[in-house]
């Protein structure tokens, strides 16, 4: 006579789904309330990705940015995800900030690109363009690329 003997995981299947439904339900009841707000914005800013491909033409003729980090790169898919964005309550304003690289090889410079606009009569209208040198700190500042 021969015993079958079941695997373990089928042995323990109710204490892994339990422990699982028990994890699951403490990250969920952690999470901050303000996350479905930002995934709707991170969701409605890459339906809109004028905002950020106008402004960055808009910034790449900036002779002050032109000499620190030569030409900017296009922007890539993942970069929002590393910014951050904000709209406001009735959805015709934003506020994006978003990772902006440049040709100049030089090592370990961190820049951030600020943008403000309105939508005005279906047309974002920019109020404010700006890049951030975060890193080195010898080219740390701040350029104001528009302001209205």
């Amino acid at each position: 006579m021969t015993s079958y003997k079941r695997p373990w995981y089928k042995l323990k299947r109710t204490w892994i789904m339990l422990f699982f439904l028990v994890f699951v339900g403490l990250l969920v009841s952690t999470l901050t309330p303000e996350l479905s707000r930002n995934i709707s914005y991170l969701t409605k800013a890459y339906s809109e990705p004028e905002i950020c491909e106008d402004a960055l033409e808009i910034a790449k003729k900036d002779s002050t940015v032109l000499k620190l980090l030569g030409n900017l790169e296009p922007l890539g898919s993942l970069d929002l995800l590393n910014g951050s964005v904000g709209y406001s309550q009735s959805g015709d304003s934003v506020g994006i900030t978003i990772d902006v690289r440049g040709d100049k090889p030089i090592n370990n410079i961190r820049s951030k690109m600020d943008v403000l606009a309105e939508n005005i009569n279906d047309k974002w209208e920019y109020i404010s363009i700006n890049i951030r040198i975060k890193k080195p700190d010898e080219l740390k500042q701040t350029i104001a690329i528009l302001k209205k």
